[in-house]
């Protein structure tokens, strides 16, 4: 699972690019004159203004939400062009909604969006390959010459490998040659990895050198794409002594890179005992409600949802969730989202705000009336949590009395929760987890979300009434002061 960025740290800012402002803004305007040039006489002269200046909002608004400058201008990769070709979609999908479902612009071809979206994506694409062309050329007039060389062999023709010869090509340093590579398979033999040839079998690996010494290029380094796994260890070490033979230096390319491959993982995840079969039916049958329950309240729940977002927005800003990492069924991680209900701990200028100064009463009224839990619907929709069951806990708070919460997926709420809650320390809340385990049903399920939401509501009257009655906080200095000292 790839490290999201954790809320309290994550850049709000938002930026967009020159380039991508003149390419919105000349995307629509290309779209009219390559579909219709008469658009652009006099009489249709506001049609096509019209469709140009929707299609210009739209899309800067949809760059500014997708975030497409966030990437550093000249290091373009896959991700980014799916998110580029994704929102040139969205704008180009949006402005022909607006324009032809309320402007209602007879004039201007229905064919117009599909030309608008090839053009759009076309030229956010075509800027981003030309930064990227600006940045390997003047990396290139930057490079340090080198004046010999290291002339390695690759062993091994697969996807770390292609990776070690991507990463080479863009820094081309001049450091490291790669003359050629040798993998097992016969059918790779006379193909070629990025250009580099795959010649030979590890096998014939000294007669490669010699054929190489031969020319005048001297083989001085062997790198091994593979892992080091340990019923292959007959083979790395003939390998090895070939090199030590030859005197060529080598090595695993997942460990120089500091992938550490082949290892064992530094702690193994407790075992988890198998579900009965009773309980593994009773799952399947779960699943199904759970998905239906939470579809249908994820659509009921869309407008408290965009209330809340846009609440959090005014109060605390952007980003709207926070996440944490739990872990789930058979010990899986996955992501728990809540909607963020405090101020970050670190202010634009990077100074460290304190806990007491993060609070925010529109916070806590979403934790008093948990609005906060709203986005695990998603979780929940997803396979991730069920709407009851043992609550996931970080790793280190995980339970050691308990045995059996890690079978199921974790829950919204539980049979802990309903008898204690936060009140019940880590042991005693384990063995009611597996209590629940044990004796989980229909019935039992239905049971605790009904004590839940009486719980809930009974926690939130008995808040305001508190609040209501508490006396005003600057009441009380002069209360202590009016009383007689003891």
């Amino acid at each position: 699972m790839r490290v999201h960025t954790p809320t309290s740290i994550e850049q709000v800012r938002r930026y967009i690019d020159g380039s991508d402002i003149l390419s919105v803004l000349a995307a629509g305007p290309i779209a009219l004159a390559l579909r219709e040039p008469k658009l652009y006489a006099l009489n249709h002269i506001v049609e096509s203004i019209t469709y140009s200046a929707f299609a210009f909002v739209v899309s800067v608004v949809i760059i500014i939400v997708f975030n497409l400058g966030k990437n550093v201008r000249g290091l373009i990769s896959m991700g980014e062009v799916q998110s580029v070709v994704l929102a040139a979609l969205s704008a180009v999908s949006v402005t022909a909604l607006i324009v032809f479902s309320v402007t209602r612009l007879d004039t201007v071809p229905r064919t117009v969006p599909f030309i608008h979206l090839l053009v759009l994506a076309s030229l956010l694409l075509t800027t981003r390959a030309i930064a990227t062309k600006q940045r390997r050329r003047r990396e290139r007039r930057n490079k340090v010459p080198h004046a010999d060389p290291s002339h390695t062999l690759l062993i091994g023709a697969n996807r770390l490998a292609w990776s070690y010869l991507r990463m080479l090509n863009v820094l081309d340093t001049g450091r490291t040659d790669v003359v050629a590579i040798l993998d097992d398979d016969p059918k790779m033999f006379g193909r070629s990895v990025l250009g580099y040839p795959v010649l030979a079998p590890p096998s014939e690996l000294s007669r490669v050198v010699h054929e190489y010494a031969v020319h005048g290029v001297r083989i001085n380094r062997v790198l091994i794409a593979a892992n080091r796994h340990a019923d292959e260890a007959q083979l790395w070490m003939k390998l090895e002594e070939c090199c030590q033979d030859l005197s060529i230096s080598v090595g695993f390319l997942g460990d120089i890179l500091g992938m550490e491959l082949g290892q064992p993982p530094a702690v193994s995840p407790a075992p988890v005992e198998a579900p009965a079969p009773r309980m593994r039916a009773y799952l399947r049958v779960k699943r199904v409600f759970d998905f239906c329950i939470a579809l249908a309240l994820m659509i009921v729940l869309a407008p408290v949802f965009a209330i809340v977002a846009l609440g959090v927005l005014i109060d605390l800003g952007w980003p709207i969730t926070f996440w944490q990492k739990r872990d789930g069924k058979d010990g899986e991680p996955f992501l728990i989202y809540k909607i963020r209900t405090m101020h970050a701990p670190f202010d634009r200028r990077g100074r460290f705000v304190e806990e007491d100064r993060r609070a925010s009463r529109f916070g806590e009224f979403l934790r008093r009336t948990r609005l906060d839990e709203l986005p695990q619907l998603w979780n929940v929709l997803t396979g991730a949590m069920s709407f009851v069951g043992p609550r996931p806990l970080l790793p280190v708070d995980q339970p050691s009395t308990s045995k059996y919460r890690l079978q199921v997926p974790p829950g919204l709420t539980g049979w802990a929760q309903i008898h204690g809650g936060k009140r019940v320390d880590a042991d005693d809340k384990g063995l009611l987890d597996d209590w629940y385990v044990e004796h989980a049903s229909l019935w039992l399920d239905i049971s605790i979300i009904l004590r839940t939401g009486l719980i809930v509501s009974l926690c939130c009257f008995a808040k305001l009434a508190w609040s209501q009655q508490a006396p005003p906080a600057a009441a009380a200095p002069a209360a202590a002061a009016a009383s007689p000292r003891r």
